[in-house]
């Protein structure tokens, strides 16, 4: 692995669904790792707890214990380098709202991560799922995207650097008949970040979309294609390539889809680096 390029103290990211699961993970570890974070979700309890934990990361990665988020009970603060704003990522007001509320507490965003999500429910055939629930699923997985990208890079591309992670899935090139809303979502999201990628670039802002791997959550729990699953992927994985994102390191491979746990970034980066 190359040096990290960019210290990573003073950033801040937006996390998006990440009053739980992976959007937690993330959260935490790049608050550990330094940065300050915005958490953007919909249940306010959910998220104070992500804020909680993250405040306790960035005070014990300080050495301090300044952030132990111990104070008044919600969840930490700006000057715990953290901020929570809640908000349905569907609706555009509000995640502008929340976007402009985090810039406000923390400052700009450096690195945004779209990590909120829904899958189908029931694993009905396509044309049996529920209408609602099916437009529900993917308005989140894809209208929520394009709302929080829209709430977040036109400041990126003003200042001309900026990173960005749509998190995607393997089912966005593989599909499975019983989730198709969510299949034809992510796969909506790859061929977005396709045509948005390199003009993005051209402006300094990289955009990334990269799937974490059948990672252990609560989500991926309810999947019957889960049932008995024991090779779940560590959400290490994934966590160190947030990491390798914010410092800058994979820049070259963005664009292009990556699937944590299959593909070895230090090869690809290797076959980017004599291709140009």
């Amino acid at each position: 692995m190359t040096a990290p390029a960019l210290p990573l103290a003073g950033q801040v990211a937006l996390v998006t669904g990440a009053g739980r699961g992976i959007g937690r993970m993330v959260a935490v570890a790049l608050a550990e790792a330094g940065m300050a974070v915005g958490l953007v979700g919909r249940n306010r309890r959910l998220l104070d707890v992500t804020a909680r934990a993250c405040a306790a990361a960035r005070g014990a990665a300080a050495g301090d214990g300044s952030g132990d988020g111990s104070g008044d009970g919600s969840g930490g603060g700006p000057e715990a380098g953290v901020a929570v704003a809640v908000a349905d990522v569907r609706a555009p007001a509000e995640i502008r709202e929340a976007a402009e509320a985090v810039r406000a507490a923390l400052g700009p965003v450096d690195l945004l991560v779209n990590n909120a999500g829904l899958v189908d429910q029931g694993e009905l055939p396509f044309w049996e799922a529920d209408p609602e629930r099916w437009w529900e699923v993917f308005e989140t997985n894809v209208r929520g995207t394009v709302n929080t990208c829209r709430a977040v890079l036109p400041e990126m591309v003003r200042r001309g650097s900026g990173r960005v992670v749509n998190v995607n899935s393997r089912l966005a090139v593989q599909g499975d008949p019983r989730y198709s809303a969510y299949c034809g979502s992510k796969a909506t999201l790859l061929a977005l970040d396709a045509v948005a990628a390199e003009p993005l670039r051209d402006r300094g802002v990289h955009l990334f979309d990269i799937s974490p791997g059948m990672v252990r959550t609560d989500m991926t729990l309810s999947m019957a294609v889960c049932a008995g699953r024991d090779d779940w992927t560590d959400p290490a994985l994934f966590l160190a390539a947030m990491l390798r994102v914010a410092h800058g390191d994979l820049d070259p491979l963005a664009g292009r889809f990556l699937h944590v746990g299959a593909d070895d970034f230090d090869a690809l980066l290797g076959e980017r680096r004599l291709a140009v």
